[in-house]
């Protein structure tokens, strides 16, 4: 699950200890969790660096750590899990993007992306996005919500319940999915005693669904995420709209990354962290080095994949293509220069970025690059995605 609160939740329950360290895991833990000597070598990618990655450390009251009892997961203990019967293959390599309700045929402008950054961060498989009426890859049909339990949200507007929501991504028939990942505009919940949450991926079935809704800088001043992304009203600039989508990605990618095995990261700050919201202390838009191992590994059986590190660069380079691709969309309108505050991505910290592991030593000078240096200066939380993607680059040639 990638974020969500009960009404009545203490902030500060179920805290974990870590001793004396600033640390929420040892160093002896956070090593021994990217394998042992009967793993093999640890790929050149998966190499722990202070530059690339942060350890976390210990969480604030109100940070999912602070009330969630997660044990962690050991690049180990995903590839006994996984054995060889639980990854992708031949036969199923395909990711299925469901669009839910109506609302993407008013607001299409983030699908692309999504569907591009689903194929670079899963390098190797295929994804398709469901078309209800013929069945084909193309992006003009989605589920109808009409039978879908329901009710007001804090603003009166439709709140979709999500085990409904699951059923409708579970129609699709075809043993070539691998995964079924739902995504919506609207909001959602997953009982009568929840708020909401962001999303939620049942993690033996591969079948997950994920709403933007609370992700949009003005949700919480009651408008519909449709109303925020009406190109005719154009109530957010082009900056905050690419902040939106930012989020998004983050949590696509993470309850992806679920479907995959891979369970909550407690070793550094990642993209599979935990996440209370966007004021937690934990997060990256990037996997860190245990989880990007797990990825790798699982990724490897798909036939398109030859090798972990061969498999990582492409990957890399794919990712950073997409990036580039949302500042050049986005970044060419008047812009707010914010990466900060509501509507905080559930797996990234937008103010946080260069102590968190999304970037290292900040928002580097961007010189050389043409274009691209005022739509960094106009979206600054991507140019430090843009930033971190090339100096691993660069480190791994």
């Amino acid at each position: 699950m990638a974020s969500a609160r009960r009404p009545s939740e203490a902030s500060t329950k179920g805290t974990k200890k870590a001793g004396k360290s600033r640390f929420f895991t040892n160093i002896e833990s956070t090593t021994l969790a990217l394998g042992n000597s009967r793993d093999g070598p640890v790929p050149a990618a998966c190499e722990p660096n202070d530059e690339a990655w942060t350890r976390l450390g210990k969480p604030r009251a109100g940070d999912w750590l602070a009330e969630k009892n997660e044990s962690g997961q050991t690049f180990s203990s995903y590839r006994r899990t996984m054995g060889d019967y639980r990854v992708p293959g031949k036969h199923n390599a395909t990711i299925l993007l469901v669009p839910l309700g109506a609302s993407f045929k008013r607001c299409p402008r983030f699908l692309p992306f999504l569907v591009d950054y689903a194929r670079a961060f899963f390098t190797g498989m295929d994804i398709e996005l469901l078309d209800t009426e013929v069945g084909s890859t193309s992006a003009g049909k989605q589920l109808s919500l009409k039978r879908v339990s329901s009710r007001e949200n804090e603003f009166g507007a439709p709140q979709y319940l999500l085990s409904d929501l699951m059923d409708l991504v579970r129609r699709p028939k075809g043993y070539h999915y691998y995964c079924r990942l739902g995504i919506t505009l609207e909001d959602i919940y997953p009982g009568e005693d929840w708020n909401y949450v962001f999303g939620q991926a049942d993690v033996m079935e591969r079948v997950g669904v994920f709403s933007f809704a609370r992700h949009s800088p003005l949700f919480y001043d009651g408008v519909h995420a449709t109303e925020a992304l009406d190109p005719e009203t154009r109530l957010l600039s082009d900056a905050r709209q690419a902040k939106w989508l930012r989020s998004c990605l983050h949590t696509m990618t993470h309850e992806i990354g679920h479907m995959f095995g891979i369970r909550h990261c407690i070793y550094y700050h990642c993209l599979l962290n935990g996440s209370n919201g966007p004021h937690d202390s934990a997060g990256s838009t990037f996997m860190c080095p245990v989880d990007l191992r797990k990825l790798l590994h699982a990724l490897s059986t798909v036939p398109r994949n030859k090798g972990d590190h061969p498999c990582a660069l492409e990957r890399y380079r794919a990712m950073l293509q997409v990036w580039r691709a949302v500042l050049s969309e986005f970044g060419g309108g008047e812009g707010t220069g914010e990466c900060e505050g509501g509507g905080g991505a559930s797996s990234g910290k937008e103010d946080e970025d260069d102590k968190t592991g999304d970037g290292g030593g900040g928002a580097a000078a961007s010189g050389g690059r043409g274009g691209l240096a005022e739509q960094e200066r106009q979206i600054p939380c991507i140019a430090r995605d843009v930033q971190w993607l090339e100096r691993r680059l660069a480190f791994m040639l």
